[in-house]
């Protein structure tokens, strides 16, 4: 078994109205995390931003390839505006993680092994090739970070050595407040695995 502590934060960069959006949801045995940048900010970028966060809250169950390639779909038949994104699917049990991440999303795991993704090129509703869902695993006390580039792009455990003593919301609230950029909005996803031994 597996004990989670998530928390997803976004900052806007005005009015209160974000580009940026993300989606958590437990199923089964799995979790979703789906984080979004939509490109620009403002009004406009927050109505698109809503718009991927009902289609993210419809559709999380779906394989990744699949939510990837009917969400690019359904936003350019809409005609809003494009985006990045960052989705995982997360068995809890296990400790398998399958992800699809493109444009400027980040996705960074520290831990035993700390890793960062490499990104696909391409935009949401825009222009994106051939999706590819790649695989990687937590392990116990391993945390998985999905980023904008609201955040700065350079941190490491230097930079934040209280990294791992923290709950994952004073996690995801501090790396905006101590990395955020000041000319956009930004979000995080901050996720901790735990190993349950003997359950």
């Amino acid at each position: 078994m597996a004990k989670l502590d998530y928390f997803l934060f976004v900052r806007p960069l005005e009015n209160g109205r974000s580009g940026d959006t993300g989606v958590v949801r437990e199923f089964n045995d799995k979790v979703f995390l789906g984080l979004v940048d939509v490109l620009g900010h403002g009004e406009e970028a927050w109505k698109a931003a809503r718009i991927y966060k009902r289609f993210l809250e419809k559709n999380y169950r779906r394989n990744l390839v699949e939510i990837g390639e009917k969400l690019h779909e359904h936003i350019h038949k809409k005609g809003i505006r494009g985006a990045v994104i960052g989705m995982c699917h997360l068995v809890k049990n296990t400790g398998e993680l399958s992800y699809i991440v493109t444009g400027d999303i980040s996705l960074r795991k520290f831990g035993t092994i700390s890793e960062r993704a490499v990104s696909q090129p391409g935009i949401m509703g825009e222009a994106i090739r051939f999706l590819r869902e790649k695989k990687t695993h937590l392990v116990d006390d391993d945390m998985l970070i999905l980023h904008s580039d609201g955040i700065k792009y350079h941190f490491d455990l230097r930079d934040y050595p209280q990294l791992f003593k923290e709950s994952a919301r004073n996690i995801a609230t501090n790396l905006i407040a101590k990395f955020g950029k000041d000319h956009d909005d930004a979000s995080c996803i901050v996720l901790k695995y735990a190993r349950i031994i003997g359950k």
